[in-house]
């Protein structure tokens, strides 16, 4: 088992509750900065970029390009990009797992930690059996559909986002879950 893992595994009842409270308080605190309405945005703190670095965490507000032909997307994804594109990017979006297994997906990428993100690309996700779990995440995210500007989350706190209830899918998430271990 991974250091994660063990870190969970030996933590007492009190101390899950309060890294469960911490994790509520951080979302609470973080969701008020990215829900912002562009224009007031720029009043407040002035010109924002879009541009993300490769193997960070982000999470962001999605309105999908053939969200009509999808059957189902994720409209507040929690993802980490691994290719760029001029048009955009594609990423691993945590959203599509059951939260037990992206703390699985996770374990695997803490093995290939660098500079404060993941030292991960889309040649890993696809041949390296450890990490299995991504391929339902694989997702691309074209410029020009964020619905907010992009927040990265800080590495101190990547378990503890995982964790939290955020998916945003236009269907049962349970039925996304089902499909993703389909896949995998």
């Amino acid at each position: 088992m991974g250091q994660l893992l063990d870190d969970l595994n030996n933590e007492k009842p009190s101390e899950l509750r309060q890294r469960s409270q911490d994790s509520l308080n951080w979302f609470r605190n973080n969701l008020r900065q990215i829900r912002v309405r562009s224009q007031s945005l720029l009043d407040e703190v002035g010109p924002t970029t879009t541009r993300v670095e490769m193997g960070k965490l982000y999470m962001f507000f999605y309105d999908a390009k053939t969200k009509a032909k999808l059957p189902y997307w994720d409209y507040f994804p929690l993802c980490i990009p691994i290719k760029r594109y001029d048009t955009g990017f594609m990423g691993l979006n945590l959203h599509y797992l059951p939260p037990r297994y992206r703390i699985r997906l996770l374990d695997a990428l803490y093995t290939n930690v660098e500079d404060g993100g993941f030292d991960i690309n889309y040649k890993m996700v696809q041949s390296v059996g450890a990490y299995r779990w991504a391929k339902p995440c694989v997702k691309q995210y074209l410029n020009g559909y964020f619905d907010s500007y992009i927040k990265e989350v800080e590495p101190k706190y990547w378990d503890m986002v995982s964790m939290l209830p955020t998916t945003k899918f236009n269907i049962n998430a349970n039925t996304v879950y089902a499909e993703s271990m389909r896949k995998i």
